[in-house]
């Protein structure tokens, strides 16, 4: 895995965001931090922690964990879970490739069977459903080399097989429920009825939601 600051200013709070597949900084580098410190985390070729922040630096440290980064974050943090204020999971699930609780086996191989530039962009096209929404990423797409990405697809999936399903640290679930990337049924599955809430956001949610703050659920 790979760290990097989106925002360090010295505040009292910091968020730690595990991004999903195919991520870097790039992607979220103009959503307004307000008043947060923000590291950013992805690359899921190898799942070693890099170096955190100490927990003694920040007055409250929040955990978020969107798509795959969900259940990394289940993996990574299950025994030290206490050092986040808040652990909010959004748009992925403790199982993320499964046929009843994540992305179908047969739709994730196929993604990585047919993976070429071509359609990484329109796997990037789908966790969208706004066209300006789409724009402004693709304007801000991550810049990795292409290979990076496709082995990160494949460890990935050797990751989860050799783990299974992540423990649920989570304080807060949200559910995207117009995602086209973890179907909203297998979301519903994966947290069971009544345990998380349901958001009408596509699979990447934060140019919708605006702000980091928004999907915290902090005190």
């Amino acid at each position: 895995m790979r760290s990097r600051w989106l925002k360090q200013q010295g505040n009292e709070e910091c968020i730690l965001f595990l991004a999903g597949w195919g991520m870097d900084t790039h992607p979220f580098a103009d959503i307004p931090a307000e008043g947060y410190d923000i590291l950013s985390i992805y690359d899921y070729r190898d799942i070693e922690l890099p170096p955190l922040p100490e927990k003694t630096d920040y007055k409250r440290m929040h955990l978020l964990a969107w798509s795959m980064g969900v259940w990394v974050g289940a993996h990574c943090f299950q025994t030290i879970q206490n050092i986040f204020s808040t652990r909010t999971a959004i748009g992925g699930t403790l199982d993320p490739i499964h046929d009843e609780l994540g992305i179908p086996l047969g739709i994730y191989d196929a993604v990585l069977c047919n993976l070429c530039p071509e359609e990484l962009e329109k796997f990037y096209q789908s966790m969208f459903t706004d066209k300006t929404e789409f724009k402004r990423f693709m304007d801000n797409r991550p810049q990795r080399e292409f290979e990076d990405i496709r082995q990160e697809l494949q460890a990935f999936k050797e990751h989860y097989f050799s783990q299974g399903t992540g423990p649920d640290i989570y304080t807060r679930k949200i559910i995207t429920s117009r995602d086209r990337v973890f179907p909203l049924k297998n979301q519903i599955r994966s947290w069971g009825k009544g345990v998380a809430e349901m958001e009408k956001l596509p699979h990447f949610p934060f140019y919708s939601c605006g702000t980091w703050h928004d999907l915290l659920g902090s005190e």
